[in-house]
């Protein structure tokens, strides 16, 4: 049974998230509908716990997209229902499979992706195309550059933190850390070869980008 406080807790602050996405034009309408229904299937299916940590991904995400825009003078545009699929899907699966590990891996993935596409438009460098290394302009799908590489790891971290902090397992911190960085990876190379060339769309890239951290977390984690 659900705890009825908790329950009292989750819609408050649903509905403050969703007035505040709405005022600040940081999801349009549909998204914000999608934003409650994934919300309370995360907290439906791991309680209030994976709740504030779902918030808190969107925190950082939309506070990484908001400093990027400010200081590259590219207006911030809102995120649509394809961006919450794209990025909650998997980590819903996990949940929904009692996977934990997977969960947390997807979150990590889709954390240090979006870190480093953010901060990586603030690079004075130009990326470089993963597939090839050639030159590529801000912004190109599957460009890379070191000041994105970077904030993909400390993306990665934060969610390994907040696994760190409810578990004590320093393997596990490493494990999705790299776990994060590597659906950050694969993200980009699906961007390079696949979004590129218009063969896929950036929600499939994000759900491809967010499973390859799931399911390399969940392998790592058997290894303990």
């Amino acid at each position: 049974m659900i705890p009825p406080l908790d329950f009292a807790v989750v819609i408050v602050a649903l509905a403050f998230f969703s007035a505040i996405s709405f005022k600040k034009k940081a999801l349009d309408l549909a998204g914000i509908v999608v934003a409650n229904v994934v919300g309370l299937v995360i907290f439906y299916l791991g309680g209030v716990n994976y709740f504030f940590l779902a918030v808190l991904f969107f925190v950082v995400a939309e506070a990484s997209t908001r400093f990027s825009s400010k200081r590259t003078k590219i207006s911030h545009e809102r995120r649509t229902t394809g961006n919450i699929f794209g990025n909650s899907c998997v980590a819903v699966i996990a949940l929904a499979m009692n996977v934990e590990i997977a969960f947390f891996g997807a979150l990590a993935a889709a954390l240090a992706d979006t870190l480093s596409s953010e901060f990586g438009m603030l690079s004075k460098k130009k990326p470089v195309l993963l597939t090839t290394f050639e030159e590529v302009e801000h912004g190109t799908d599957g460009g890379v550059t070191a000041l994105g590489t970077w904030s993909s790891l400390l993306g990665a971290a934060i969610i390994a933190s907040i696994h760190f902090a409810w578990n004590w397992n320093t393997y596990l911190f490493g494990v999705l850390v790299l776990a994060g960085a590597f659906g950050s990876v694969v993200d980009s190379f699906f961007g390079a070869v696949f979004e590129r060339n218009k063969l896929l769309g950036n929600t499939e890239v994000n759900f491809l980008g967010s499973g390859a951290g799931a399911l390399l977390a969940f392998v790592l984690s058997t290894m303990l």
